[in-house]
C-alpha cells in the first residue's frame, strides 16, 4: 500500500476542503483529481463532463488515477464518481488509505444547489431524488473500499472537523 491519504465521498461532501486542510496540517502536498483533469484540459470538470460525456470522462479519470504515484506522501481528493469503475478501486487502494467523508444526501444537495445543478441533475424532474438514487450505490462502494469512515459535523467549521479527523487517523494508526 502507498503513502497517500485518499478522500472519497459524494459530490460536495467536503473532500477537497478537508483534504487541503489535512495536507496543510501534515505538511504534505494536496491533489484533487477533478482539478488535475480540469487543468490538464483547460476546462472545468462541468465543461469536460458536458463535452466528453460520462463514459469518456470516467475513462480519462481512470487513466489519471493510474498515473498517480503511490510513493509520494500526499492527500488526494477523488471525484465523487471515481470509484464507480471497479478497475479504479485497486489503483486507489494501492495509493494508500481511503477516507470516506460521509454526509447526508440532503446536506450535499443543498451545497450543490447553491452553486447550480451539474449536468447529470439539470435534466431531472426531481433533482434531489435523482441525486439520492445515484448516491445509494456509491455509498455501498465507499463503505466497502474505505479504511476509515469520517462523518464531519456540517454545522462546525472545517478546521474543527479536520482536527477531529486527524485524531481518528492517529487512533487508527493511519498517520
Amino acid at each position: 500500500m502507498g503513502n497517500a491519504l485518499i478522500f472519497c465521498g459524494i459530490k460536495h461532501c467536503g473532500k477537497s476542503t478537508l483534504g487541503k486542510l489535512l495536507a496543510q496540517n501534515l505538511g504534505i502536498s494536496f491533489a484533487d483529481t477533478d482539478d488535475l483533469l480540469g487543468s490538464a484540459n483547460r476546462a472545468s470538470v462541468r465543461e469536460l463532463f458536458k463535452l466528453w460525456g460520462e463514459d469518456e470522462f470516467r475513462r480519462r479519470e481512470s487513466a489519471l488515477l493510474k498515473s498517480l504515484s503511490a510513493a509520494e506522501r500526499q492527500v488526494i481528493s477523488l471525484g465523487g464518481g471515481a470509484l464507480l469503475k471497479a478497475e479504479n478501486i485497486p489503483a486507489v487502494k494501492a495509493l494508500g488509505s481511503v477516507i470516506w467523508c460521509d454526509i447526508s444526501d440532503e446536506a450535499a444537495f443543498a451545497r450543490i444547489a447553491a452553486e447550480g445543478l451539474p449536468p447529470f441533475l439539470e435534466q431531472s424532474a426531481d433533482p434531489l431524488e435523482e441525486f439520492k438514487l445515484r448516491n445509494r450505490s456509491r455509498r455501498e462502494t465507499f463503505e466497502t473500499v474505505c479504511d476509515l469512515r469520517f462523518i464531519p459535523d456540517t454545522d462546525a467549521p472545517p478546521e474543527q472537523n479536520v482536527l477531529k479527523l486527524q485524531q481518528l487517523l492517529l487512533e487508527k494508526g493511519i498517520i
